[in-house]
């Protein structure tokens, strides 16, 4: 698991049972992709889904900014 503490509260990048990465806000899986690097960079690029994610002014550009801890 990846986590990044934006200014919105913790964000995590968490592995999904059907092999995806998911983007975990609130307690709310908000969308999957198939790596983890491609979910860090949907919520650089605004495209979660999330309103409140997607609003972040400061996140990291990839994933070298999140920080991971094995689950």
């Amino acid at each position: 698991m990846w986590s990044y503490n934006s200014s919105a509260g913790p964000l995590y990048i968490v592995p999904l049972s059907d092999g995806t990465f998911g983007i975990k806000f609130g307690g709310t899986v908000w969308e999957s992709c198939t790596t983890p690097q491609a979910e860090a960079d949907n919520v650089f690029c605004r495209v979660t889904g999330c309103p409140e994610i997607d609003a972040l002014q400061e996140v990291p550009a990839d994933l070298s900014g999140w920080t991971y801890s094995p689950l």
